[in-house]
C-alpha cells in the first residue's frame, strides 16, 4: 500500500500542522506553511484536519500509486495529468493501482498540499509527523522526498468527490496585505523608524525558505546601536539586522534570537505569507 515517487520536486516534505510545547528544548513548531490549504486538502479526502500531507515546493512532482485511493490538492495551483491526461484538482481526484499523477506546471502560489484518503503512514517525533530538516527528525527519515522513494499510506481508500471552494483557490497577486502586531522591541526605536517600518513596502528576496524570509526595504536606522538578550522568537517575528533590512522567522526558525522584533505577524496570516512569490511585495497592516 505504497505510492513509488517518480519525481520528487524542488521540496517536498511531509507535514502536519507541527508540534507545540518544545520551544523551550530549542525545537521549532514545524509544520504545513499554509495551514488553511492542507487543512482544505484534508478535509477534500476525509481526513483530519491534523493528518499529514505532502507540502509541494515550486516545482511539482510526479508519483505512481500501487493502491487504489482517493487524493486532493490544495494551495498554490498547479497544471496536473492523470495517466497523461490533464485532470482538475477542483474536486477530489480518483486513483487506480498503477495510476500515474503527476503536477506538470505550476500556475499560482508557490506551495501546494497534497492529501491522501486515510493518511500517510511516517515517524512521528513528539507527537508530530512534520519534518525538520535542520535536525532530520519526523516525517520521511527527515529529509525530503526523492525519487524513487517509497510512501507507505495508512489506509487508502476511495471516497466521495467534493468540490474545492472557489473562493479558497489561491489567486495570483503582486502585493500582499498581512495584517500584524508591534513587536516587543517596537520602542527600541525612534518615531520616524517606527512609522518607516510600519508603513513601507517590502520585497520578497530569493533568500526566502522555511525557516525565514530575508526582505529587502529601505534600512531602518540602526544608527543607534540596539543589544538586546536572545530571547523567543515564534513564526511572523519581524526581525530588524544590523544592516537596517529584515528578516521575518518562519515554521522552522529558531526558538531564540537577539535581533530586536519590530513587528509580530498574527498567526493566522502565515498561510498568506507561504504563497508569496519572490519580487512580490509585502505591505505589514498594523493595528493600533
Amino acid at each position: 500500500m505504497t505510492i513509488e515517487i517518480a519525481q520528487s520536486g524542488t521540496l517536498t516534505t511531509v507535514q502536519d500542522l507541527g508540534r507545540f510545547g518544545m520551544a523551550h528544548l530549542g525545537i521549532p513548531q514545524s509544520g504545513s506553511m499554509d495551514q488553511r490549504s492542507a487543512q482544505i486538502a484534508n478535509h477534500m479526502v476525509g481526513n483530519d484536519k491534523n493528518a499529514a500531507v505532502l507540502e509541494v515546493t515550486w516545482q511539482g512532482i510526479e508519483f505512481i500509486s500501487e493502491v487504489s485511493c482517493s487524493i486532493a490538492l490544495a494551495g498554490a495551483e498547479f497544471i496536473c495529468e492523470l495517466d497523461g491526461q490533464r485532470v482538475s484538482t477542483d474536486r477530489t481526484v480518483h486513483l487506480s493501482s498503477g495510476s500515474r499523477f503527476s503536477m506538470v506546471r505550476l500556475v499560482t502560489g508557490v506551495r501546494a498540499y497534497l492529501a491522501f484518503a486515510g493518511g500517510i503512514n511516517v515517524s512521528a517525533f513528539a507527537g508530530s509527523g512534520s519534518t525538520l530538516l535542520s535536525a532530520k527528525l519526523g516525517g520521511f527519515h527527515g529529509r525530503a522526498l526523492q525519487r524513487g522513494d517509497r510512501l507507505e499510506l495508512l489506509s487508502p481508500q476511495k471516497v466521495s468527490s467534493l468540490q474545492k471552494p472557489v473562493w479558497k483557490k489561491i489567486k495570483q497577486k503582486n502585493v500582499h496585505i498581512v495584517r500584524a502586531m508591534p513587536g516587543p522591541e517596537v520602542n527600541l526605536f525612534d518615531h520616524h523608524t517606527i512609522a518607516q517600518a510600519f508603513g513601507q513596502a517590502y520585497e520578497l528576496s530569493q533568500v526566502a525558505n522555511r525557516q525565514g524570509f530575508r526582505l529587502t526595504a529601505e534600512p531602518l536606522n540602526t544608527s543607534q546601536q540596539i543589544s538586546i538578550p536572545s530571547s523567543g522568537l515564534v513564526p511572523g517575528s519581524l526581525q530588524v539586522t544590523p544592516d537596517g533590512q529584515t528578516i521575518l522567522a518562519m515554521h522552522d526558525a529558531q526558538t531564540s534570537g537577539g535581533y530586536p522584533r519590530i513587528l509580530i505577524v498574527h498567526q493566522d496570516q502565515l498561510s498568506q505569507l507561504a504563497q508569496v512569490r519572490t519580487g512580490e511585495l509585502i505591505h505589514f497592516f498594523v493595528e493600533k
